[in-house]
């Protein structure tokens, strides 16, 4: 198994920048999937917390969408640390299941690895998660 987190636009309000992402994490032990409800203004968030990590302003940073033990909606966080000075990152994913159970007991936590480049590359490709298009794949660790 590969270390990706890959998320995609699965449906969007017509009316409103509010839409539907499905998170997809996969680490060397584990593959979790779970949709959530976004904004554009989450996303803005997202990019503007990678920038700063990503120019080493900052040593991690967290991005979270929903609240976690929320009884109506799943939650979905990522926090990305620098796991060694050789440019190694850890994305720790934390996960909500939307599998018929309670969201406070149905959960998992995990480690995604990556490295600069190509969270650089991720970062690069958020925009299109605002965009009106579904289903594209936004990747970290696509190779090409």
């Amino acid at each position: 198994m590969k270390n990706i987190i890959e998320i995609v636009k699965i449906w969007q309000d017509d009316a409103e920048p509010f839409f539907q992402l499905e998170i997809t994490a996969c680490s060397e032990i584990i593959t979790a999937k779970s949709c959530i409800y976004s904004t554009n203004d989450m996303i803005d968030e997202l990019e503007k917390k990678l920038q700063l990590f990503i120019s080493n302003n900052e040593p991690e940073v967290f991005w979270q969408l929903g609240e976690k033990g929320d009884a109506t909606t799943p939650s979905v966080s990522l926090k990305f640390f620098r796991a060694s000075s050789s440019g190694r990152i850890c994305v720790e994913v934390y996960m909500e299941l939307d599998d018929g159970g309670k969201y406070s007991e149905h959960n998992c936590c995990f480690y995604v690895k990556t490295e600069l480049g190509l969270l650089e590359k991720f970062y690069n490709r958020l925009p299109k998660l605002k965009e009106p298009q579904l289903n594209y794949p936004i990747t970290l660790n696509e190779l090409d």
